[in-house]
């Protein structure tokens, strides 16, 4: 087994990446001294990197778990992590076997994922709002998932998929009583020694997680993560700042508010990124925009990474101009636009910009952030490629690159970028062409380096980071017995960029009132996950078709914009 205690990266500030295409890149005339061109490095586990930190901050609080006001060092990290790759040896997991985790945030998903992994298993996180025919599809999907950590409020999803798959171990979290036919998380490790495993890894080949995504058919995609995928993100981001000077290094003296999703991707990475710094994550098992401002305040934080919903939440809750927030120096959200006015809000009490990034699950998932040594940080902008990261905007269908201001397809190179998709080599090789990955994203780029989000050139929804693939909600509401014809939809939304809208066309013996758009909702709530029920219905006579009878999904956006 390698011993990595010795484990640095290098970083040259001589040459080029070799990811990137052109040493004529626009934002690269702005890149400081200090700011690595490449960096370089043995490959390494995710959980051995983690641990680097973890030894030399041992007595940093590693975690505070809000809700139960509890606190958990670093020390204890390495220490539960290892009980739970002991207990999973012992049930005889295997290198290379999916274990799912399905809860909200909290402790025990920190803890499980680094234990997973240093089994050599891999992590695949279960988004605790999905609904029982999407847990089984990717339960199904991953092949031989014996093994799932639930938490108890997801236990009766959970039971109803075992109807469909078997799975032979469930472990309960954030409980003291075990339900039929299942172990708690403290019954779980209890009397197991903190031993890990001796595993051999390949950091570039081995999966540290699979995570899925929205796929063309609407059914979850896998998505394969090496750990060399995720170490390279981590490393990437955190160097885009320039490599501190002696004595000035932030690693063990910041505070994370763990706000975003821990199953979603950029949470996830968000994660890693927090405890390679060995900061102290603030855990938080909702999100009560009054709680997150009071904990800026307390905590003294000064970078605050949410979503859109999340900065509307805040913006509009009247603690926002009580509270002092004048500890932030940076602001950053993710996986959707930041509608401008949220944006302008922020900026005039908080005193600083909120600064757009891009990425995507296949990506790791960041490519691009408001760099800091770029002339400004523009709101409407993603910012810049990080290092090792390559972007360009190309035609869609000839794949040429364009010229500065055209709008094209964004696509994007890096160590970053995934594996594959899980089972799907056809989809790999359609999405991953000579190393560049298509995005599907359209975008422009300015003479400066500065990248703009325009559109997409699929039809994915992206309702508050989550990516909602219209067909698949137009397949349930045809499930309804009122709905003749429906088209699926984004529409314009003021406060988190855009929300779901569906077209009905009401069979005739539901026309004249029989039925109204708010009963359609509500029905849509209890048969599909809270992220992709339509908040609009508005019934039409007709939907608007292409020549070959497609649903003419443009028409139907225009629409939309003009409502």
């Amino acid at each position: 087994m390698k011993d990595y205690s010795d484990w640095k990266p290098s970083y040259d500030y001589e040459n080029e990446s070799p990811y990137l295409e052109s040493s004529d890149r626009p934002w690269l005339k702005f890149r400081p001294l200090n700011v690595p061109k490449s960096i370089k490095f043995d490959p390494i586990p995710v959980h051995e990197l983690i641990k680097l930190s973890a030894k030399e901050f041992s007595n940093n609080v590693c975690i505070y778990n809000k809700s139960a006001d509890k606190k958990y060092t670093y020390r204890e990290l390495i220490y539960i992590s290892d009980k739970i790759a002991n207990a999973l040896f012992q049930l005889g997991v295997e290198k290379g076997e999916p274990i799912g985790i399905m809860t909200s945030n909290c402790p025990e998903f920190i803890f499980c994922c680094i234990g997973i992994m240093k089994t050599g298993a891999i992590v695949v996180p279960i988004n605790p709002l999905l609904k029982e025919s999407d847990v089984t599809h990717i339960i199904r999907e991953s092949q031989k998932m014996r093994i799932v950590f639930a938490h108890k409020g997801n236990f009766r999803t959970i039971k109803k998929v075992q109807k469909e798959i078997k799975i032979d171990h469930i472990i309960i979290l954030q409980t003291d009583v075990a339900k039929e036919g299942t172990t708690t998380f403290e019954e779980f490790v209890e009397d197991i020694k903190p031993i890990p495993p001796k595993i051999e890894f390949d950091p570039s080949e081995n999966l540290a997680a699979l995570l899925f995504t929205g796929g063309t058919t609407g059914l979850p995609k896998g998505v394969m993560l090496t750990h060399t995928n995720l170490v390279s993100c981590t490393l990437s981001y955190l160097l885009m700042g320039g490599e501190p000077e002696e004595g000035m290094s932030t690693f063990g003296k910041t505070v994370n508010l763990s706000v975003l999703p821990l199953c979603h991707s950029f949470g996830f990475l968000v994660s890693i990124i927090a405890l390679f710094g060995a900061a102290m994550l603030v855990v938080f098992d909702s999100f009560n925009p009054s709680e997150i401002l009071e904990a800026i305040e307390y905590f003294k934080v000064n970078n605050f990474v949410g979503v859109p919903v999340m900065y509307q939440m805040l913006v509009n809750s009247p603690d926002f101009t009580e509270r002092d927030l004048s500890s932030l120096e940076e602001a950053n959200s993710g996986t959707a636009a930041l509608a401008p006015e949220l944006a302008k809000r922020w900026e005039q009490v908080v005193g600083v910009k909120v600064g757009q990034g891009f990425g995507l699950t296949e990506t790791s998932p960041i490519t691009h952030i408001p760099a800091k040594w770029m002339p400004e940080i523009r709101s409407e902008s993603i910012g810049i490629p990080i290092i090792d990261t390559d972007a360009k905007i190309v035609n869609p269908d000839t794949l040429e690159e364009l010229s500065l201001g055209e709008i094209g397809e964004i696509l994007i190179r890096g160590p970053q970028v995934m594996k594959g998709y899980w089972r799907n080599p056809e989809a790999t090789k359609k999405n991953i062409i000579n190393g560049w990955l298509r995005t599907g994203d359209l975008a422009r780029m300015d003479e400066q380096g500065y990248f703009y989000i325009e559109g997409r050139a699929k039809d994915i929804i992206k309702y508050k980071g989550y990516k909602v693939m219209p067909r698949e909600v137009e397949e349930k509401l045809y499930e309804h017995p009122a709905i003749h014809e429906v088209g699926v939809v984004s529409a314009p939304d003021s406060n988190i960029g855009e929300t779901i809208k569906a077209y009905v066309v009401l069979k005739p013996e539901y026309k004249d009132g029989k039925i109204i758009e708010r009963e359609i909702i509500e029905w849509a709530k209890e048969r599909l996950a809270a992220y992709k029920y339509p908040r609009q219905v508005e019934f039409i006579n007709i939907l608007p078709r292409t020549a070959v009878g497609k649903i003419f999904r443009r028409k139907l956006r225009e629409k939309a914009m003009k409502s």
